[in-house]
């Protein structure tokens, strides 16, 4: 079944959503994440920290683009995308490749 974005959930977990209360998993760089690997099905903010992040994400949701450059597909000749430092990337993300050196936390979405 196709993700369906805040739909997804009730309105009790939507405001732990909000608030971070799901937990998060902080991601150095130099390798890709898989949210199973991790211990959950998707993430749903990925935020830069200590310095900005250079980062390429892929998506749950069907017929939408990841976060990448290029060809708007996840490891498909694309390019990583520069995020500054404390900025947030709202999504639901399954993957997620985190440049050497750089560091981001990304939010457990379930």
């Amino acid at each position: 079944m196709a993700h369906k974005g805040m739909r997804e959930f009730t309105g009790e977990e939507l405001s732990g959503v909000a608030l971070g209360q799901n937990g998060f998993h902080v991601l150095a760089g130099d390798a890709e994440f898989t949210a199973s690997g991790k211990g959950c099905e998707y993430w749903i903010a990925i935020k830069a920290v200590n310095d900005d992040a250079t980062i390429e994400a892929q998506t749950v949701i069907a017929d939408s683009d990841d976060f990448t450059t290029n060809s708007g597909t996840y490891n498909s000749g694309s390019s990583a995308v520069t995020i500054l430092n404390g900025e947030i990337i709202y999504g639901a993300f399954d993957k997620i490749d985190v440049a050497s050196g750089d560091y981001v936390i990304a939010y457990i979405g379930r």
